[in-house]
């Protein structure tokens, strides 16, 4: 074998050749050309002579095959790197695994295996199986009488994890919940605030009223929320008020709210608002409450920062709550200023609190038509509301002249007609049901939403 160097073609022993090439990644031992070399033997192609032992590409002389091997481990080399790269597809369930694989599993665990469970296995497979559509009472029955049976097993988290499936597989089932209830007095230094909510919320919903219970836990929560930050407290009532059944909570409420209030020099004026929103949320008016946000929203030092959507949720609870006139002469002329800054929700919002203020949301309507064609459909749903409950279409007669922003309504609603759900027609059909101006809409809707349409007003007319 030959190499150049110094400008001579030298021989090498081929065995010395073919140590050079493999040694330190086929390169190092080469001399200054080394890279270039390197890059001609795994990606040249190679010049072969027929009949000749040795295969030569760009200039190198090497064992016949040889090159063939190099180039062979590069491209197997980067094909592993590929396939690392890769995107790995997972393979998509069947449509039909809940009812064919899912809930067999679940029936036959339940019906053989679930008397050697731990405590929280069996809340797990409680918590599965109440999510179920299609449920068997004796599977029901049996699995609270598990919970019966190894009831001394269980800890705080067990039970806590365990009440919820239990409400929904067997409600009626008292001696359960009794049970239950006595494991919670034994273990109730173990259970934090949150978990005495969830306990007192199942409870609650009982038709017997567990007095004892509550004269144990209520003290209890209310030592436990003296440990959290104010800011936390506040993401609590935030987080109740998203819950439709949170209203009918008030032992919990009655106990979190007085300890809010006595935080309020701790949290930020931005919290105070979520405060007071989450409380218009659940209907309660707390007169505490608003009169000091208010306090810091006529404070011109604190409010001028506030966020468009701080403001439309401000007008909507002072307006919601009867007490605008403690704020609207700080915050109207915020609201105005920053016309071009709300977006379809806080639009909606802001016609909701103030119908009265044509202008201002004619200004920001107008502004939000411009942007039309990059709308959502759930952007567009809150712009529409926003227009119906501001009064800022107009539905012409025959002659009349055309409305442009009723026109580019309906014709939004008509080129996105095949995307839009169920559930978003219903709204919309809701919404022009009941409001007696904008009825004739419903008749300019696509016609592809007919029948949901139709379904929709016999349900309004039945249940009316």
């Amino acid at each position: 074998s030959r190499v150049f160097q110094g400008g001579v073609r030298r021989a090498v022993h081929p065995r010395l050749a073919e140590g050079m090439l493999v040694a330190s990644g086929a390169g190092r031992a080469l001399g200054p050309c080394s890279r270039r070399l390197a890059q001609c033997m795994l990606g040249a192609p190679l010049r072969s002579n027929p009949g000749s032992l040795w295969q030569e590409p760009c200039g190198l002389l090497v064992p016949s095959g040889f090159g063939g091997l190099l180039t062979r481990s590069a491209s197997s080399s980067t094909g592993e790197e590929a396939r690392q790269d890769a995107v790995v597809l997972s393979k998509r369930l069947p449509q039909d695994f809940v009812q064919n694989t899912l809930l067999p599993h679940l029936e036959s665990q339940l019906l053989d295996s679930i008397h050697v469970y731990t405590p929280a296995e069996l809340a797990q497979i409680a918590r599965v199986y109440s999510k179920q559509e299609v449920r068997q009472r004796v599977l029901c029955q049996k699995l609270a009488d598990t919970v019966k049976f190894r009831i001394e097993a269980f800890e705080a988290v067990d039970i806590v994890d365990m009440l919820g499936p239990l409400w929904i597989l067997k409600p009626d089932d008292d001696e359960v919940f009794e049970m239950l209830e006595q494991k919670i007095l034994l273990k109730i230094d173990d259970f934090t605030a949150l978990n005495f909510m969830g306990i007192i919320r199942i409870y609650n919903k009982r038709a017997e009223k567990h007095t004892v219970l509550l004269e144990q836990v209520l003290p209890r929560l209310r030592e436990l929320l003296r440990n959290y930050e104010g800011v936390e407290l506040s993401e609590m009532l935030v987080s109740m008020a998203q819950s439709a059944e949170a209203a009918a909570d008030m032992d919990i409420l009655m106990t979190l709210v007085p300890e809010i209030e006595s935080r309020y020099t701790e949290v930020s004026l931005v919290h105070s608002i979520n405060n007071v929103w989450a409380l218009t949320q659940l209907r309660m008016r707390h007169e505490g409450m608003l009169q000091r946000v208010a306090q810091d929203l006529n404070n011109p030092k604190k409010s001028k920062d506030l966020t468009p959507g701080y403001m439309a949720r401000v007008a909507w609870v002072y307006r919601r709550c009867n007490a605008w006139e403690m704020v609207s002469e700080t915050m109207l002329p915020l609201v105005r200023g920053s016309a071009a800054e709300f977006r379809c929700g806080e639009f909606a919002r802001l016609a909701q609190a103030l119908p009265e203020e044509q202008a201002m949301l004619t200004q920001i309507s107008d502004l939000l038509q411009l942007t039309m064609a990059e709308m959502g459909r759930k952007d567009f749903l809150l712009f529409f509301l926003g227009c119906v409950h501001g009064e800022l279409l107009k539905v012409p007669m025959q002659g009349q002249e055309v409305c442009p922003m009723t026109e580019a309504l309906v014709s939004y609603s008509k080129e996105e007609q095949d995307n839009f759900k169920r559930d978003e027609v219903q709204k919309i059909v809701y919404m022009l049901q009941h409001s007696r101006k904008y009825r004739p809409l419903l008749d300019r809707l696509p016609v592809s939403w007919s029948e949901t349409k139709t379904e929709t007003l016999d349900y309004i007319r039945a249940k009316a």
